[in-house]
């Protein structure tokens, strides 16, 4: 009864590792490897000024993803670390300076009144300085912005407070003129932002109309600079114009830039929304995917070179005993790569080089669970028992020394995974995965395995490197 036992729990262990592997090949998964695996960048973003509110931060890591899933980049990881700093890692990049301009981007849009433009020949103390604040600190009061449009360098506006900022847009869209050729982007603003934006060009209509076309103008400001600049259509134009006392309805307006890229990119940070603070880069670094590959390769000859080492020892020291190490091994590479692959499409788990390092460790940890139940199994030879009697004891005790080592282990990956950071957590995390893996082996192949060979002919003193007592314990044999 005792043997159907065993030998169903290790049929079902054997069926689930195998059945598990086989179907995340079968279905192309694998797992997620990591920045320094498969190449790409990792940029530490610090908020300016002083301590940042954590929903504040929190809310920025969102708007930064959305960034990122939207420029299509696989499997990114974007945290907040510490009290103002976010870290963002990107493995698989291709165009860097493309994701490093536009995930940081402030993006803070505002719609104000230009009330004077400031040549860029002006010098000396009539030149004003340009204001410093952006964004949600500027929005408030009057403002100098340099402009940011083409053949305007140099140029200063002087600006009303903000009538309008990014926030009321729902739609940015970056369109070509079929005529021109000249890209820009085409925006739609919501309720309030419509009824708001029809008053206020029809305010500046009204300006036009009275022949102020200098504050007729409504400036377009991203980031602190003046993007566009341009006075109320008249009424009359081929257009029809804007209308004083009716503005421009609907919501919907262009803002020009230069070209294409510069077009899409700006939409892109325009539909994420605005960064509710202001960041820069404190800590960038590019990893190249020549270099990831040549790092995961090393890393992978490494770890065979080491399990092949371990499995010709034991075979050689342990007979057939070795066999049964060579199918725990195959178990174990069945486990843990179906976790690992599981982990990472659902709970974004990446592999990184330490996590190879904590992988290659846990070859010597699962060697060593195999190693203590067989020395067990040798004291119980040599203490006079049969080697019948001696499997069953000696795998029992084995048990409690493994649980015992694997504890320890087990605790020591969890307090580096909470302590540490960076690198140390990939290891840290593949070491306790491993030291989970080698528990559950514990149960479902070791014992068993020695419980069944012990009562079969296979497993005897010579085939096992064991010198049998010529008198074994009487009433066991």
């Amino acid at each position: 009864m005792k043997n159907k036992r065993y030998r169903n729990i290790l049929i079902i262990g054997l069926v689930v590792a195998f059945t598990g592997l086989g179907a995340v090949l079968a279905t192309g998964t694998h797992p997620r490897l990591g920045l320094d695996l498969e190449g790409g960048i990792s940029v530490i973003l610090t908020a300016e000024g002083q301590e940042v509110q954590p929903d504040v931060l929190q809310e920025t890591v969102n708007l930064i993803r959305a960034r990122i899933d939207a420029l299509g980049v696989a499997e990114p990881e974007v945290s907040v670390a510490g009290s103002k700093n976010i870290l963002i890692q990107l493995p698989g990049l291709k165009d860097t300076d493309q994701a490093l301009k536009i995930i940081g981007t402030t993006a803070q849009l505002t719609f104000r009144q230009v009330i004077e433009q400031i040549p860029a020949q002006t010098t000396g103390k009539d030149k004003p300085k340009v204001t410093k604040e952006k964004g949600d600190a500027a929005n408030d009061q009057e403002v100098i912005y340099p402009s940011g449009q083409v053949g305007e360098e140099g140029i200063l506006y002087r600006l009303e407070p903000a009538r309008l900022t990014g926030e009321v847009v729902t739609k940015a869209e970056a369109v070509v003129d079929p005529q021109s050729g000249r890209w820009s982007v085409s925006i739609k603003m919501d309720k309030d932002g419509s009824r708001e934006w029809a008053k206020f060009t029809s305010e500046l209509a009204c300006l036009r109309d009275k022949g102020d076309q200098l504050k007729s103008q409504v400036a377009i400001v991203l980031d602190g600079k003046v993007e566009s600049a341009a006075g109320m259509a008249e009424a009359n134009g081929a257009d029809q114009g804007v209308v004083c006392g009716t503005g421009i309805t609907g919501g919907d307006t262009q803002i020009n830039v230069g070209g294409e890229q510069e077009a899409k990119d700006l939409a892109l940070v325009l539909k994420t929304g605005a960064l509710p603070i202001t960041l820069v880069q404190s800590e960038v670094n590019k990893v190249s995917p020549t270099l990831g590959r040549d790092s995961l390769d090393t890393g992978l000859l490494a770890g065979a070179v080491g399990l092949a080492i371990v499995m010709l020892y034991v075979l050689l020291y342990y007979r057939t005993l070795g066999l049964v190490i060579w199918l725990g091994f195959a178990q174990f590479t069945a486990f843990l790569y179906t976790a690992l692959a599981v982990l990472g499409q659902t709970a974004g788990l990446s592999l990184t080089l330490a996590g190879v390092a904590g992988i290659i460790v846990s070859i010597g940890i699962a060697a060593d669970s195999f190693i203590v139940a067989f020395e067990r199994l040798k004291d119980e030879v040599r203490s006079g028992k049969s080697l019948r009697s001696a499997v069953e004891r000696g795998s029992a005790r084995a048990i409690k020394t493994i649980l015992v080592a694997d504890f320890v282990t087990g605790a020591a990956a969890v307090i580096l995974f909470f302590l540490a950071v960076g690198p140390v957590r990939g290891f840290a995390l593949t070491l306790g995965l491993s030291t989970a893996i080698d528990i559950l082996l514990a149960y479902i192949l070791i014992r068993p395995a020695m419980v069944l060979l012990g009562r079969t002919k296979y497993l005897h003193g010579a085939a096992v490197g064991i010198e049998t007592p010529a008198n074994p314990e009487p009433g066991v044999a």
